[in-house]
Parts: C-alpha cells; structure tokens; sequence
C-alpha cells in the first residue's frame, strides 16, 4: 500500500526551546498533548502517552536536534496503527515556525487519516494556547459536577463524596456528602477518572442524569453541569504567594472556630466505623500540604511524577500524624507551619518557571483553589464534633 503523508503548520510565539521540550518533556506533554506521559528524552529512547479514556500512543525518538527538529516513530493501540513523524522547528525574534509531517503506509492509520489530521490540528492548537498563555483548551472546555472525592469503602461501586461545590450543579440537585455516584447518563463510575469520561462530550450546562446510593438506597437525580471557574492567575510569583497566604489566613480562622470548646476526647471521637475523627480531618489536611510540596518542587525542575492516586487518605498515614501531634493544637499548628512552607515556595518560584506559562498557569490555577480543600472539609469536622 502506498505511503500516505499529512502536514500541519503552526506559528507560534514561543522560543524554539520551549516547542521543542514540549514534545520532549513528559511533564509538559501533559500539559498540552495527554494525561499521562513517561519520556526518554534521547535517540533511541521510548516515550508513553496515555489517555484518561485508555488509549495510548508509544513512540522512539529517531532524531533529536534541540530547537531544530524531533522525529520519532509513533505506534497506537491497533494493528496496522503506525507512522513516522518529523516536527521542524525554525525561530526568528522569539516566534517560531513549526511543521509536523506524520506519514504511514499501515491500513488502520490510512483507514483514520482524516481523524489523525484532525487530532493533530487540535493538538497544536493547544500547544500554541498553552506556550503562549498558559491556558489548556482541554481543561477550560471541560465541565463540572462540582463533587469532591472521598476514599471508596467496601461495597461502593462508584465514587464517594466527601462534599459538594457551593453554587454548581451537585448542591443544586440535591447530592451531599456519602453519597455514592454509580454512573452518569448510564455510564458506571467506579472511579474518579470514570467521572471525567462520563463527562466526556458534554459542555456546561448539560444536564445529566446521575444515579447514585445513598444510605443503602439507590436514588438518582438530574445534575446541570457547571462551567469550569478559571481564576485569572497572578503575572508574578509573589502576588500569587500573597494571594494564597490570604486565603490560608481565612479557612485557618474558620479552623480554629470549628474546634473551639471542643475537648480533645470529643475531637477523637470516630462517628461511625470507617470514618474519619475530627483529628483525622486535620491529619488528612496536613499529609495533603506535605504531598503538595512534593508536587511544587517536581513541577519547578519539570520532573512531576505519573500517580495512580493519592496518599493522602490513607488512615495508617493519618494515625501517624496524629501519633506525631496529638493534640488539635498541635494538629492546627503543624497544619500552619506546611501552609507556610507553601507559601515560601511559591514566594521562591524561578523566574524562568513563571516564564513557562504552560506550567505556571497550570501550578498557580491550582494553588489559588487549593485552600477552599480545608474549607470543605469544615462540615465533616463540625458533624464529627458534634455527632
């Protein structure tokens, strides 16, 4: 079968550097490309990407000429889904040109060639978004439920929410904290990811009919999806620490009232088996601070890592902080002193990381949500307390 070649351009204002650790770097092929990537970055070496739906791309890099050109062998999920890609980079007064050409004479990638052409063209139009204003096309288009996530229990079948969103569509229709969400529009959610796929294709203001247990009982209801809130991300490091440190200062003073004459023995006390003592809340939003710092410094020297969930639930961990601060007071304090650290790194951020926007807009739009995590953890503290 006869080779068949496509060729997309792109101009965008953004160093040749920068495009070409683009699709060399797994942190920032997150950022514009896949959901989760694992890089060589050498002639001969492997890359990975994979998306949050379960298809995947593997790929060599065959050349490598920084600021020049990549080129690199490209393999999907089926039979007969291949093809050889050259990205050709060229700069001039800090603009620069790009032109990818992917070519194959393998049937399922000629069969999709129009699909490939079309995936690419989006691609690159989120690459030049996300170098040249920080902002991931993919994310500002995704929708909300507005849930937060709970550790699943034996039994669940879906995801557990520890709480919903105040003014966004969960609240609106009714779900609250333990409920367990079993599908969407008829597709099973038996996982935080499987939510994100279910949402797939919808937009903001969708409805979307949600089934889910509660107490035992299966019950459903229709959920108006809400848009994305995109805060507008602070141009410098440090009017971004002085914002966050603000809003650190307000949910610690709504802390602080929430335990205040509550004993120590009441604060220990766990409302059900399974769940979470008010200490446990505080031990929860500590491991979280101290896993954030991970996450920040990994983001600073590009080098974040690919979970597959989170530690910060897990109740051996949990116990151990409160091993370490046994009191609220201690537990308050600690909680302090790891949301200050945060802000003294963001204070520290280089300026060629806020340079990155790709990077920064994606650190700074999350920090800037970050402490609304203790906010809503308030109900549970106040139902544990006073349960």
């Amino acid at each position: 079968m006869a080779t068949k070649t496509l060729s997309v351009k792109r101009t965008i204002n953004a160093p040749a550097e920068y495009v070409y650790r683009a699709f060399t770097n797994a942190t920032l092929l997150r950022e514009w490309f896949c959901d989760g990537a694992m890089v060589q970055p050498r002639v001969g070496g492997r890359f990975y990407c994979q998306w949050d739906d379960g298809h995947a791309l593997m790929g060599k890099y065959t050349a490598l000429v920084p600021e020049k050109k990549i080129a690199f062998d490209l393999r999907g999920d089926q039979d007969g889904d291949y093809s050889q890609c050259l990205v050709a980079l060229s700069t001039k007064d800090g603009v620069t040109s790009l032109q990818l050409t992917d070519s194959s004479d393998g049937k399922q990638w000629i069969k999709t060639v129009g699909e490939v052409e079309a995936g690419w063209n989006t691609a690159l139009d989120n690459l030049k978004s996300v170098l040249e204003t920080g902002v991931d096309q993919r994310l500002v288009r995704r929708p909300l439920l507005g849930v937060e996530i709970d550790e699943p229990k034996p039994g669940d079948e879906g995801v557990r929410l520890v709480g919903t969103s105040e003014g966004m569509g969960a609240r609106a229709a009714g779900l609250q904290a333990g409920d367990v969400i079993l599908s969407i529009d008829g597709k099973k959610t038996p996982s935080w990811s499987a939510v994100g796929l279910a949402l797939n294709g919808h937009a903001a203001g969708d409805k979307v009919k949600v089934v889910f247990r509660r107490n035992g009982k299966t019950m459903n209801a229709t959920v108006t999806l809400s848009p994305r809130p995109m805060p507008e991300v602070p141009a410098t490091a440090e009017a971004l620490a002085e914002v966050v440190a603000r809003k650190y200062t307000e949910v610690n003073r709504d802390l602080t009232q929430a335990f205040k004459g509550v004993s120590e023995e009441r604060a220990a006390r766990v409302p059900a088996p399974g769940e979470w003592s008010a200490r446990h809340v505080l031990a929860h939003l500590i491991a979280e601070e101290r896993n954030l710092h991970t996450w920040l410094t990994d983001m600073i020297a590009s080098n974040e890592p690919w979970y597959d969930g989170t530690t910060g639930n897990l109740r051996i961990r949990l116990d151990a902080v409160i091993n370490g601060f046994p009191t609220v007071q201690a537990l308050l304090t600690e909680l302090k002193r790891n949301e200050a650290e945060t802000v003294a790194l963001l204070n520290a951020l280089p300026d060629e990381f806020v340079a990155r926007k790709g990077s920064y807009h994606r650190l700074a739009t999350r920090m800037l949500t970050w402490p609304d995590h203790a906010r809503e953890h308030l109900g549970q503290i106040i139902a544990a307390v006073r349960g």
